[in-house]
């Protein structure tokens, strides 16, 4: 009962940090700064692949210095709860590829895109999966893609997803490339 006890605790704490993360608002955050993607997207595939269970996780980044608009503890907070989605939709492979992105707007950008092979999204609940509260499970609390695509728009991104029932999901965060920093004057 204890164990039942503590593991209820902490599933309400982490509810409440959600309602807080998502409640608060855009002026009481910190602002982006130049964030080294790749090494974050690194760093959370490493903690992945250390954990138990039969997901294959990897990483492709395509860009030696990954440097975009964030904020690191946030990005890897927003990293997390794609690889959570991944291996509750029964993923079996993971990726997350990092590379430079130029769309029509000709801003530079970075993509991550996180592809699985899991079980993927309908089509007519995919226009309803950033809504707060909104969830395809009947645990958790509905808040992580409502908070990550707060988090990411709040960078001056943007987040999509596209999926297909039993074929997998792919979620793309694209993310203002950092300005190359000033050289020093001679």
């Amino acid at each position: 009962n204890v164990s039942r006890i503590l593991n209820e605790i902490d599933r309400l704490d982490e509810i409440a940090r959600s309602f807080s993360r998502y409640g608060s608002a855009p002026e009481e955050r910190h602002p982006a700064e130049p964030t080294d993607v790749g090494e974050i997207v690194r760093d959370v595939v490493t903690l992945e692949t250390m954990g138990q269970g039969s997901v294959r996780w990897r990483c492709d980044v395509r860009s030696e210095k990954a440097l975009a608009l964030a904020r690191g503890d946030e990005l890897r907070e927003v990293l997390l709860n794609l690889f959570e989605n991944a291996r509750l939709a029964k993923a079996t492979d993971v990726i997350a590829t990092v590379c430079d992105d130029r769309q029509e707007d000709r801003i530079p950008a970075l993509q991550i895109a996180v592809s699985d092979n899991g079980t993927g999204i309908a089509e007519n609940v995919l226009p309803r999966i950033f809504e707060p509260h909104f969830s395809t499970r009947t645990s958790g609390s509905g808040l992580g893609l409502a908070i990550t695509r707060r988090l990411v728009e709040g960078w001056g991104g943007t987040v999509t997803i596209e999926s297909e029932l039993g074929k997998g999901t792919t979620v793309r965060v694209r993310l203002r490339a950092a300005p190359a920093p000033a050289k020093p004057a001679p």
